[in-house]
Formats: structure tokens, sequence, C-alpha cells
């Protein structure tokens, strides 16, 4: 498995813009929040996700690309593969 950070961004975004791609995302298991190591999960900022699966890095941001345009016109992907996250201030996932 490979571990991906994803940034979804578009420039004047409606204002249900970032709720319409975090439920598109979830569908395929891309994820608005990250798991420490401990078992906790927090919240990522808005308009970043996390992925793991075997595709290729192209492969995730053409698939996350053609999605997020889908929702609103000319969207900006960047997609990073991480092996070490670390972090702090983020929103802790209640339940």
């Amino acid at each position: 498995m490979v571990n991906y950070i994803i940034r979804v961004s578009y420039t004047a975004p409606d204002a249900d813009t970032h709720a319409r791609v975090k439920a598109e995302l979830a569908k395929y298991n891309i994820a608005d929040a990250i798991k420490a190591d401990d078992g906790q999960g927090y919240y990522l900022p808005e308009g970043e996700f996390c992925y793991s699966g075997i595709e290729t890095i192209n492969e995730v941001r053409d698939a996350v690309h053609r999605l997020a345009g889908g929702i609103q016109p000319e969207p900006a992907v960047l997609v990073m593969e991480i092996t070490t996250l670390s972090w702090a201030g983020f929103k802790l996932v209640e339940g």
C-alpha cells in the first residue's frame, strides 16, 4: 500500500463545494481525517485528504482531478506520497 496526502482547491469555490468534494471522495475511501499511531483520528485542514491504496500517484491525481472537476470546474489537485507524517493542532475526531 502507498500512502498519499491529497489537496484539492478551487480559485472561487461555491458555498457547498468542499462538502461535495468530501462526500464524493469518501465513496472511494479518501478521507478528510488521518489516524495517529494511538488510533485516534484527527481532521485534516479543509480541502486536504488522505488515501492508502495500490494506485500510482498519477492514477490518484487523475482520478481525484476528474472527480473534483465534475463538482466545480478548474480544480487544482496536489498529491503527495508520504512515508512519515507529523502534525500538531488538528481537531480530534470525536466518537
